[in-house]
């Protein structure tokens, strides 16, 4: 008899088991960290320095390894314009007076030279974007992608300036690609995954 009810207990857990809901696999992985790591974003906002009348967003969404990045701005002079992100969180002036100055250098936690975007983590800063254009009106409509820069982790935007220059970062000139005044500045933040970033 003990035998029987024995036998019968693994059949009853086996009998429950299968009116259970069947777990949900329509998302390729459902871990929690990879869920938090494809939702999270970040976004700046943009002000004009010294009276560019610069201004605009840049918003951020991490996903698989590389940073995607919208931008939105207008106000610039057609052409090109360096664009980086910047090691302080403030876009005041800086001791001696220059616009954005507080916003310090390049991001640079790898410390390496200043170089292109597409240059190997040690020839670059993390916050070296390169150049964005703007067109005849002044507007740039546009994505970035990076592989070097994040969210997380020591080479995270998060809290840092984005800096436009007024002229061309030259991607060869040290410190900062020779890119001229700072012309807009935006401190970045983070934006939960309800945000409608990207």
């Amino acid at each position: 008899m003990r035998l029987l009810l024995l036998l019968a207990v693994p059949l009853t857990l086996a009998a429950c088991a299968d009116d259970a809901p069947a777990a949900d696999t329509s998302e390729a992985d459902a871990r929690p960290e990879a869920v938090a790591a494809a939702d999270r974003g970040a976004q700046a906002i943009l002000d004009g320095l010294n009276g560019s009348g610069v201004s605009g967003t840049v918003a951020f969404r991490e996903t698989d390894g590389a940073l995607t990045m919208r931008i939105a701005l207008a106000g610039l002079t057609p052409g090109a314009h360096g664009f980086h992100v910047h090691e302080g969180d403030s876009c005041g002036p800086g001791e001696d007076g220059t616009p954005g100055g507080a916003a310090g250098g390049h991001f640079n936690p790898l410390v390496s030279e200043h170089g292109a975007p597409a240059d190997a983590p040690s020839d670059r800063h993390a916050g070296d974007l390169g150049n964005i254009t703007a067109n005849e009106e002044g507007i740039v409509a546009g994505t970035v992608v990076d592989s070097v820069l994040t969210l997380s982790g020591p080479t995270s935007a998060i809290g840092r300036a984005v800096i436009v220059h007024a002229d061309a970062d030259d991607l060869t000139s040290q410190p900062s690609g020779a890119a001229g005044p700072r012309v807009a500045c935006g401190i970045v933040e983070e934006a939960g995954p309800e945000a409608d970033l990207l």
